[in-house]
Parts: structure tokens; C-alpha cells; sequence
């Protein structure tokens, strides 16, 4: 079996999957197997019949997505009911039943390990099925899980939000005068206005009438 098994989101009840259809279409339905050894052999079935249908979800697009529930873990295995996804370690595979309701050898699946924090699979961090924008595992979601976010984008899809100017910080400039002759500039977030807060001051030196140095230096407020 070519195709395997990625966790995309988890809390401590529930995990959301995701794989790439099997090569060749050979795949009629997708059986699902869990255990504590990341063994082929000893794993269990957990789910069987999953359909083959490619989700419409942004998260899983073009992937069939499933989502794993703790309680049929916990039936399966006949684990205790405090043994969650948070806390203990779980291996998961797939295999595929066929138009001859034949399963694929589970021994040639590959098991993916879930550790108990955080998601680290040995793949990639960028989905390129998913718009090809740049996702870091994030632990600190108390109200939605752990789960892959976005790094960062813009109007233009960069990974440098400056380029558009709805994603560019609020930034408060103070603008001071030598004469006629702008000397210095100070620039801070507006929403750290707190003196002492860091700010970035920028000196103007002219000669002539014109700008001939310009020093940026660590400031505050």
C-alpha cells in the first residue's frame, strides 16, 4: 500500500486524518487499525468501510479525511477510560478492500506513530494539496486542540505579511523637526504607547539642504 496515514488535528478525544487515495483506484473502501506497538501484526481494527471520497475541506482537500474517536479506541483495545490522546502514545495504519472485497496486506502499510504531544510525522510541514502556504504544529490551542497552522500569507500569498498593507502591523510614527529639516523619527507599535516600551528611532543628517545620513537605533517610548 502506497498510501498512508496523516494526523492533521488532535485533542484529547478525537484525531483527524487525512491520506492521499490509494494509487490506481484500486481502493473500493479503506479499513482503519490502531495499537500501542508500532507492529503491523498486533494492531486492531478500528474502523472498516471508510469511504474513498476525497473531502471538500480546506484542511484535507483531495484527501480521504476520517476522524479517529477515543472511546472506540478505548473499546477496541480495552483500555481505561483515563487513556487518552494526550497521554498515551497510539500507532495507526489503513489498508484497502478491493472490488473482490480483498484486503491489502496490513504488512505492507505504513504505521504512523501519534505522540502524546504535539503531531511530528516524518513527512512535510508544507501540504502542497492545500494551497502551498507554509504550517507549523502549534501545542498552545486549549479550545480547538493541537493541530497545523498557517505561518503566515498575505493578499499575495507570501510568507512576508508587509507586502500588503491590510497584514502590515499598526506602527505610530513621531515625526520631529530641526528648522525646516526633518531630524528624527520615532516609530513604535500603536498599541504598546507605554513609556519605556522598545521603539526604533531613526536620525536624519543633512548637508546642503540634503539627506546625507540616516542612523536607525534602538529606542523607547
Amino acid at each position: 500500500m502506497v498510501t498512508y496515514l496523516e494526523p492533521l488535528t488532535k485533542t484529547a478525544n478525537q484525531i483527524l486524518f487525512a491520506w492521499k487515495p490509494e494509487q490506481g483506484g484500486a481502493a473500493v473502501t479503506y479499513n482503519m487499525y490502531v495499537g500501542l506497538t508500532p507492529t503491523p501484526s498486533t494492531l486492531v481494527q478500528l474502523y472498516d468501510k471508510i469511504a474513498p471520497y476525497p473531502s471538500k475541506n480546506p484542511r484535507s482537500l483531495g484527501k480521504v479525511a476520517y476522524t479517529a474517536d477515543i472511546a472506540d479506541v478505548q473499546a477496541v483495545l480495552g483500555l481505561n477510560a483515563v487513556m487518552d490522546f494526550t497521554n498515551t502514545v497510539f500507532y495507526f495504519t489503513i489498508t484497502y478492500v478491493d472490488s473482490t472485497n480483498t484486503e491489502s496486506n496490513i504488512d505492507l502499510s505504513t504505521v504512523v506513530k501519534v505522540n502524546t504531544v504535539g503531531i511530528q510525522p516524518p513527512y512535510m510541514k508544507d501540504d502542497p494539496s492545500i494551497n502551498r502556504h507554509m504550517y507549523v504544529f502549534c501545542d498552545d490551542l486549549p479550545d480547538i486542540g493541537q493541530r497545523w497552522v498557517k505561518a503566515a500569507g498575505s493578499s499575495n500569498g507570501a510568507v512576508i505579511v508587509d507586502t500588503a498593507d491590510y497584514f502590515k502591523a499598526n506602527i505610530t510614527t513621531v515625526y520631529t523637526y530641526d528648522g525646516t529639516d526633518l531630524a528624527t523619527t520615532k516609530s513604535y507599535p500603536s498599541d504598546s504607547t507605554t513609556p519605556g516600551s522598545p521603539a526604533k528611532l531613526t536620525t536624519y543628517t543633512f548637508s546642503g539642504g540634503v539627506v546625507t545620513k540616516i542612523a536607525v537605533t534602538d529606542s523607547t517610548v
